[in-house]
């Protein structure tokens, strides 16, 4: 037996033994956490940022970096910034049970993400608003793409002078490793059900027929998003779609084209919010992580995904398997 097969078979063997501990541990935090009743354990504790009103309180949510699944991004290929998927929707849902919550001002920094992990966002923010509480985004350095897709359904959106949002599109890529692999002498065999079935292989040229039929794909996201920033924004279609090239565009343009409500940094945002929940002086408190044993738990469930995708990642690279899918992310 030659020393680089010796040499997969430890590898496959690592793999499969790894993948059978973390699915094994995550089994087993899953189950703490899957109560989805009220009287679910709360892994987050309120820091009061301003002291007031404790009747009629803003929550003040921070959203920093790639909008990712849990684990997607935080294995062997990268990091998404510090963002926790499930910590935000956990957050989101607290704010809508929360009846002493009247306003909330959500901070964004995100160059967007998954369509999936961004609708789902979006539908929370809309369960809030459906509460009858008000919703104002403040946009740090970029709300680009699903950055933007989640900020549309706001009452109010605020960006900073030297801000960037917009990105308005979808975008879906893998890399053709054919003519390397031919000169290496490399040749996959695929046995498959249907003519389409490998798609987005690898390991040969798309054709015209399958670039249509993923185009197709897209367009029905793009299509998701344009009714997303309409109905938000109240715009006509036919402007969204003029606005919805895929180009990021400054607070000034974005103030301009009506993405925006106002220049503005986080104290103005904050100041306007209060003036329309008709509070002078509301308590205005953040979410933090409880440094406690139910933090602990909640944040090692994160981790283990992230571990799982690792793996995940590294089987992906030895079988040569495409994971590219639609996202609403910009690529700047």
């Amino acid at each position: 037996m030659s020393k680089k097969r010796i040499i997969a078979i430890i590898l496959a063997v690592v793999i499969i033994l790894g993948g059978i501990v973390m699915s094994s541990i995550s089994a087993v935090v899953s189950t703490i956490f899957n109560d989805n009743s009220d009287s679910a354990l709360d892994p987050f504790t309120e820091e009061v940022e301003k002291s007031g009103n404790s009747s009629k309180r803003i929550a003040h949510l921070t959203l920093n970096g790639e909008i990712t699944q849990d684990g997607e991004s935080g294995g062997l290929l990268g990091g998404n910034g510090g963002y926790n998927h499930s910590s935000f929707l956990k957050q989101l849902d607290d704010v809508k049970k929360d009846s002493s919550v009247k306003g909330v001002l959500l901070t964004v920094n995100s160059p967007g993400g998954g369509t999936y992990p961004s609708d789902e966002i979006y539908q929370k923010i809309k369960q809030i608003k459906q509460k009858d509480k008000k919703v104002y985004v403040q946009i740090k350095d970029m709300a680009a793409s699903g950055g933007y897709y989640i900020s549309s359904p706001a009452d109010k959106i605020y960006a900073g002078p030297q801000s960037m949002t917009g990105s308005i599109g979808v975008i879906m890529s893998n890399v053709d490793y054919s003519d390397f692999q031919r000169k290496l002498g490399i040749k996959e065999n695929v046995i498959k059900s249907g003519k389409h079935k490998d798609i987005l292989s690898s390991s040969r040229h798309m054709t015209p027929e399958e670039k249509n039929i993923m185009q197709s794909v897209i367009d029905d996201s793009f299509d998701r998003f344009v009714d997303v920033v309409k109905n938000g924004r109240h715009m006509s279609e036919s402007k969204v779609r003029k606005l919805a090239d895929g180009r990021v565009y400054s607070a000034q343009q974005a103030k301009k084209n009506g993405l925006i409500d106002q220049i503005g940094y986080e104290n103005n945002a904050l100041d306007a919010l209060s003036k329309d929940i008709g509070v002078k002086k509301p308590e205005v408190f953040t979410y933090s992580a409880d440094n406690g044993f139910l933090s602990s738990i909640f944040s090692a469930k994160t981790s283990i995904n992230g571990v799982k995708n690792s793996i995940e990642e590294l089987k992906s690279a030895i079988h040569n398997d495409s994971k590219a899918k639609p996202e609403y992310l910009y690529e700047g």
